[in-house]
């Protein structure tokens, strides 16, 4: 096990394409980070960097305390699992299993035991005399973390792994993950676009746009208290309402709150909207519903704010009456209510904005 801390790291394509700006992050001994949003904001990139698979414009990434800029990524030692499994086809499990070790010179006794138990953790015993044309994409997948796992790596490094799996299989596979990093305890970098995946598995989250860090915390933190406009409306599925305090519509809604200097966008989670006016301060919104989309157990019902071409978004329990054209009112606590500047893209209840 190992920590890796990245320092001041830059990646620059060709001279003139930042890719990674000066990025600082620590990643704890035995924590499984997942790096996460959308295409091209620099996961990957930062990964594969990490893994030694991508040069370093500036800056450092340390393993375990030591600098590996310099150093190969077999030299790393860490152990990487992608998305489109990367199997020796005219191997069987068992010899994919025990290649890289074979290479390193590893005692045959050593082979035989770290196999066996990759196998029995991962239950994958009966297919190991299989090849992978034999086994299905689940069972690949299980393979190539084995193969990850007899290496006994500082570090396990995943590049969107479940990418290629269906969403029953994907949902079986977190899980599988997830038990899997807390039986081993081996620092982990997981790299994802897919928030529930993010959210789901992660320790600490790492929320990228644009090759920065927007925010890093326990992905509950982040959800209940988004610190930038971007991760508010990147974070949540459906995603916040972002309404802003101009015209005629902001001034109804949210006349009547005392809100932190500089808000001009207020974010609601469409959790935290309901149909009943709270006995509490609250801001009010009506308009028409467009559409109601039924989602197993609620449902997200989507509603043409009166007077706005804008369309918010209610998550409600369960199935419901309300039907499409209808006119409709909702209501959110004071307290649920997240305040934001659009100029500096930042909450406005912070400390440093409002000493």
């Amino acid at each position: 096990m190992a920590s890796i801390d990245i320092k001041g790291v830059k990646k620059v394509y060709s001279g003139t394409v930042t890719a990674i700006h000066n990025l600082d992050l620590s990643i704890p001994d035995g924590q499984l980070v997942v790096l996460v949003g959308p295409s091209g904001c620099g996961k990957s990139t930062l990964l594969r960097m990490i893994a030694g698979l991508e040069s370093i414009t500036d800056g450092t990434i340390a393993i375990d305390g030591a600098v590996v800029n310099a150093k190969e990524p077999a030299e790393r030692d860490i152990a990487m699992v992608f998305q489109n499994y990367a199997l020796y086809p005219h191997m069987t499990v068992r010899g994919n299993l025990e290649y890289g070790l074979k290479n390193r010179g590893t005692p045959r006794d050593e082979i035989d035991r770290r196999v066996a138990e990759a196998a029995r953790i991962l239950e994958i015993e009966p297919f190991l005399d299989r090849r992978p044309r034999q086994l299905s994409g689940g069972q690949r997948q299980r393979v190539a973390m084995g193969r990850a796992i007899v290496r006994q790596p500082k570090a396990f490094l995943f590049d969107e792994p479940l990418s290629n799996l269906d969403a029953k299989l994907r949902g079986q596979m977190r899980i599988e993950i997830k038990r899997l990093q807390r039986n081993l305890a081996t620092t982990s970098v997981y790299v994802t676009h897919d928030q529930l995946e993010a959210m789901t598995l992660a320790d600490q989250l790492v929320v990228m746009n644009g090759g920065r860090i927007e925010q890093v915390g326990a992905p509950i933190s982040i959800y209940e208290r988004p610190e930038t406009l971007f991760v508010a409306g990147f974070i949540g599925s459906p995603p916040m309402n972002l309404m802003p305090m101009d015209g005629a519509l902001g001034a109804q809604a949210f006349a009547s709150l005392d809100l932190p200097s500089g808000t001009d966008v207020v974010g609601i989670r469409p959790d935290s909207l309901v149909v009943s006016q709270p006995q509490t301060p609250s801001a009010s919104f009506s308009g028409t519903v467009e559409l109601v989309e039924p989602v197993g157990g609620e449902s997200h019902v989507h509603m043409r704010l009166a007077g706005s071409s804008d369309i918010m978004i209610i998550s409600v329990p369960g199935r419901t009456e309300i039907v499409e054209g209808a006119p409709m009112t909702v209501y959110a606590k004071a307290g649920d209510l997240h305040p934001f500047n659009h100029q500096t893209g930042k909450r406005t209840d912070t400390p440093a904005a409002n000493p």
